[in-house]
């Protein structure tokens, strides 16, 4: 059996048929697939270099794009197979050989509700204009999908998500829900900012904030009336605005922090793995600009 195109669909059909999120490929092994937590061989042939090699492009062929994979270190692409849903696909090497996570992404998003959330949530957040904040690792994405998931289910507006990657998938429901890839269908979440900017969007979700560039868009969205939610990466909550501030050059902080103070509404993090709110208030009354 060789690892063609088919082939290739036939192990993610059964990747969604046995509930797996992930499909490894990686020699000299079998493809496994996680199932529950737990990695599981297929009763696939054992992959050789030249067969990871196949299996990369018949991802490519399904993303319908090309790549120099002799000279790919690390890349990332999403692609969706008719029937099966979508995927992303994490390329690296290994010694020197081609090897692929396939990850199948998530086509109904977490709720508030699910996440142990307050009910009252997602009205805090949308319900007047203003900057929210999300943290945490492991479940700010899922929070900032929850809530997407609340505006898409209570409110007729457009909302435009930048992330990288997709993790969630969101079907319009009361809202026009807009998921914008960053590398694939838009080059920067700057690029992603200033053009919703100008594209009579009623709500805005950004799941980083790289950089100035970034953060001052943001920020300016919620200072000419927008409903935004932005995700940090890696920031304590304690430091949040000091990380916000940081982003900029020195000599900009503190216009910054006045500027911030005015739209920060609410702060939204994980502690040990619940989701935790703190009004945007409070956080000014230890925080200095820096």
């Amino acid at each position: 059996m060789q690892y063609e195109q088919d082939t290739i669909a036939r192990i993610l059909r059964e990747c969604v048929d046995g509930d797996a999120t992930d499909v490894h490929f990686k020699v000299p092994g079998r493809p496994r697939m996680r199932i529950h937590g737990t990695l599981v061989d297929t009763q696939f042939p054992p992959l050789t270099p030249r067969d990871t090699l196949r299996v990369a492009q018949a991802l490519l062929g399904f993303a319908h794009t090309e790549l120099p994979l002799a000279t790919i270190q690390e890349h990332e692409l999403s692609f969706g197979v008719k029937g099966m849903g979508r995927f992303r696909a994490h390329m690296y090497r290994q010694r020197g050989t081609l090897s692929i996570v396939v990850h199948r992404m998530v086509l109904r998003p977490p709720t508030l509700a699910s996440l142990g959330c307050e009910p009252s949530l997602g009205a805090a957040v949308w319900d007047r204009p203003g900057l929210c904040i999300v943290l945490g690792e492991s479940m700010r994405m899922a929070t900032l999908a929850a809530l997407i998931d609340h505006y898409n289910t209570h409110s007729k507006g457009f909302l435009v998500s930048l992330e990288h990657p997709l993790e969630f998938l969101h079907a319009d429901k009361k809202a026009l829900v807009a998921q914008r890839e960053v590398g694939q269908d838009t080059d920067t979440f700057e690029d992603g900012l200033t053009w919703a900017l100008t594209s009579d969007v009623d709500a805005l979700v950004s799941a980083d904030l790289p950089g100035a560039a970034s953060a001052e868009l943001a920020l300016r969205a919620a200072e000419a009336g927008q409903r935004v939610v932005v995700g940090l990466v890696g920031c304590p909550p304690q430091e949040a605005i000091a990380w916000f501030t940081r982003l900029f050059e020195k000599d900009r902080r503190a216009e910054v922090h006045a500027r911030l103070r005015k739209v920060l509404r609410l702060l939204i993090f994980e502690r040990k793995g619940e989701v935790k709110v703190a009004p945007g208030e409070r956080l000014f009354q230890s925080a200095k600009a820096s």
